[in-house]
């Protein structure tokens, strides 16, 4: 286990997930939303 103050290696995709990991988890729950709602109105439209 590296401490946390030494240099890591990041591969790209890592780096931009680390990076983006707040409009990722803002895009999935707006997704899980809309998956919601739809499901929603599926059922009263039953």
């Amino acid at each position: 286990m590296s401490s946390d103050n030494a240099p890591v290696v990041r591969t790209p995709a890592e780096e931009y997930a680390r990076r983006h990991k707040g409009r990722i988890y803002g895009v999935a729950l707006t997704l899980g939303a809309l998956a919601m709602i739809l499901y929603v109105l599926s059922i009263v439209r039953i």
